[in-house]
C-alpha cells in the first residue's frame, strides 16, 4: 500500500515535466510548475494548514506557498495489508503561491481530490492530499490559468512537501491521467487486482 501511496505521488511528480518538456504546441507555454517545501499543522485532522517556500520550479522559482487543507473523514475508505492501513477521504485544497520578486505575482486555486493517511505497521505514520482544479493567476502570472495539479506529503514531524502544475490544457491533462492509470494498471491496486 505504501508503493501504492508513493506511486501516485512520484507519478505526479514526473508525469508532467516529462509531457512539459515535449513542448507540444502551445500547450504548456503558459504552464508552471513548483516544488514547495515547508510545515504543516496535521493533515489527519479535518482542517489543516500549510505554508513554506517554492524552492525550485519554472516560471516561479521561488517565494512562498499557503495552503488550507479540508478532509471530511467520516466518508472515509480503509484498507489493510501486510505492511500497514490505508486510508483515503475526499478533500479540498486551498492554494495560494506568492513570487518572491513580488506579492503582486500570485496563483491561486481551489483542488479537490483525496487525503490519504498511511499507517505503517511499525507505526510510523504518512499524510499526504493529491488532487486538481482550476487555477487563476495575477501580475506577471496573469498568464497562468486553468488546470492545476498539485500534491502534498506530510512526514510525522510535520514537514510538508509536495509540487505544484498549473496552468496546463486538456490535452496535457489527459495525458497526465493516461500515465497515472497506465502506471496502477502495471503496479496493481490496494486490493491486489
Amino acid at each position: 500500500m505504501r508503493k501504492l501511496l508513493l506511486l501516485v505521488f512520484a507519478t505526479a511528480a514526473l508525469a508532467l515535466p516529462v509531457a512539459a518538456s515535449a513542448h507540444d504546441g502551445d500547450h504548456f507555454h503558459h504552464g508552471l510548475f513548483a516544488k514547495l517545501s515547508g510545515t504543516g499543522s496535521s493533515f489527519g485532522a479535518s482542517s489543516a494548514t500549510a505554508s513554506g517556500t517554492i524552492v525550485a520550479g519554472n516560471r516561479l522559482a521561488s517565494g512562498t506557498f499557503a495552503a488550507t487543507l479540508a478532509t471530511d473523514w467520516s466518508q472515509s475508505t480503509t484498507k489493510s495489508g501486510e505492511h500497514g492501513t490505508l486510508a483515503c477521504a475526499p478533500a479540498s485544497l486551498k492554494l495560494t503561491l506568492t513570487d518572491s520578486a513580488s506579492s503582486a505575482n500570485t496563483t491561486s486555486s481551489t483542488l479537490t481530490g483525496k487525503s490519504c493517511t498511511f499507517t505503517k505497521s511499525d507505526g510510523t505514520v504518512f499524510r499526504g492530499f493529491f488532487g486538481r482544479g482550476t487555477v487563476t493567476g495575477t501580475g506577471t502570472l496573469s498568464v497562468i490559468t486553468g488546470m492545476e495539479r498539485a500534491f502534498l506529503t506530510e512526514k510525522a514531524d510535520g514537514s510538508v512537501h509536495g509540487a505544484v502544475f498549473a496552468g496546463f490544457s486538456e490535452i496535457l491533462g489527459a495525458r497526465f491521467t493516461a500515465q497515472k492509470i497506465d502506471a496502477e494498471h502495471q503496479t496493481g491496486t490496494c486490493d491486489g487486482h
